[in-house]
């Protein structure tokens, strides 16, 4: 393509160099095609968290016309951070231009903006609480306020500006746009509702009784009415509302009364992942790194057949009942018993990924795994000694003990090893502690 469809493309996320959920890995995975697609004008909008952005993000100086507009913003309290996110590879891209905005500053305003929000749009965040709602509405609406300056400047009033918004965590910036009649294209994505996931959640039969449903009133009812109305005006106002998937989109027919313009699927992008060769390579390495995470996991408390295990692992959002995690669990327990019956000794080992709120590692298994190492620094430092002696044995056709292949010496050492290894009672079902466990 030689022109530009737009100018200025901003793709508006709290998961920019913020990672929460699977948002994240969405707007990485897009970022190829993006830059393909519209260059030098794509640019990415985040919060700015000093703390997270340590390894995700180098500041540099901003080019023209940014320069000037923050300089101005500023002013208000809005610092913007411009520069690159750090995520550089043929999967992902290559260090998108990203601009990160500090909010603290344009705190005080926080009840002006949602009287506004009120005035225009009937949005009721009377009762909102400041980090659940509060914030990220601050900062998107922010955005907003920068897109107003930027727009200022007598060269750009021409331009053509497109700005993407996800979920109802970005929408300050969308409403904003609305409310000062912004010469700005909008996109609002909502990837689950609001009230869809919370019903969810609470395990309602969702899906047979949304055609019976009054979202508005239930939204009310499970405290989450200011979300859903941000949400709802937000799909409602934008110049092109998208999902990410049919489910999605029936939910927002009946929850947020407008079905979808279009259904942008989540995929995967088949060219990025690797060749056979590469992908048999990786999974030995890492199914190996695996068989070593079990063995100072499980068996300081028991043993199994390593060789005759076989490894799943399902990953998500903390939800127990969203994410599925409750039916996984209750099949786990259904193949338990069969596989007792039938007197297997096939060992099944499941992976619960999910992020969550911790404390530290388990002091256990940070234990465990200080001993494991040990045993095995001990067996490197003898493993020629006990190399000679099994060539001997073999040869010789000796009979192998441990005795005769370990000596004295190590085979007494090796013994206290594994009694200090050794613990009582089970592992535990979670390698963290947890907040609020």
């Amino acid at each position: 393509m030689n022109r530009k469809p737009v100018d200025y493309l901003f793709e508006v996320s709290w998961e920019v160099c913020n990672k929460v959920g699977g948002i994240n890995t969405v707007i990485k995975s897009k970022i190829p095609e993006m830059q393909r697609y519209y260059r030098d004008g794509y640019f990415l909008i985040g919060p700015y968290f000093q703390e997270k952005i340590v390894t995700e993000f180098q500041e540099r100086i901003p080019p023209e016309p940014f320069l000037r507009t923050f300089e101005k913003l500023k002013k208000v309290g809005i610092v913007c951070h411009y520069g690159k996110w750090l995520i550089s590879s043929s999967q992902y891209g290559y260090e998108p231009n990203t601009i990160l905005i500090d909010f603290s500053g344009y705190v005080s305003n926080r009840n002006e903006i949602k009287t506004k929000f009120w005035e225009v749009f009937r949005i009721d965040s009377l009762n909102s609480d400041y980090h659940d709602y509060d914030e990220p509405i601050i900062w998107s609406t922010c955005f907003g306020v920068f897109l107003e300056e930027f727009l200022k400047q007598k060269k750009l009033r021409n331009c053509k500006v497109l700005a993407h918004f996800h979920e109802w965590l970005s929408c300050g910036g969308l409403l904003y746009i609305k409310m000062k009649n912004l010469k700005v294209a909008t996109v609002f994505t909502t990837h689950a509702t609001v009230l869809g996931r919370t019903l969810a959640g609470n395990n309602v039969d969702l899906y047979n009784k949304l055609p019976e449903l009054n979202p508005d009133e239930e939204a009310y009812r499970w405290y989450v009415h200011t979300k859903h109305q941000t949400e709802k005006v937000a799909a409602h106002v934008a110049d092109v509302f998208t999902t990410v998937s049919e489910i999605t989109a029936i939910e927002s027919k009946y929850i947020l009364g407008k079905e979808p313009d279009i259904i942008v699927y989540n995929g995967l992008n088949a060219s990025k992942f690797p060749s056979i060769e590469e992908f048999s390579i990786r999974h030995r390495v890492n199914k190996e790194k695996i068989k070593e995470f079990l063995k100072y996991y499980f068996f300081p408390y028991y043993s199994f057949d390593l060789e005759n295990t076989l490894f799943y692992f399902t990953t998500g959002r903390y939800e127990f009942h969203n994410k599925g995690f409750d039916i996984l669990i209750e099949a786990l327990g259904l193949l338990n018993k069969k596989l007792k019956d039938e007197k297997s000794k096939l060992t099944i080992v499941v992976f619960f990924w999910v992020p969550a709120a911790t404390i530290r590692i388990k002091p256990e298994l940070a234990i465990s795994k200080v001993y494991y190492e040990d045993m095995k620094e001990m067996i490197d430092e003898h493993l020629e000694e006990i190399k000679q002696k099994l060539i001997f044995l073999l040869l010789s056709k000796k009979r192998i003990t441990e005795k005769s292949l370990l000596g004295d010496e190590i085979l007494m050492e090796t013994k206290k090893k594994i009694k200090r290894f050794l613990r009582e009672g089970n592992p535990a079902l979670c390698t963290h502690d947890l907040v609020n466990e």
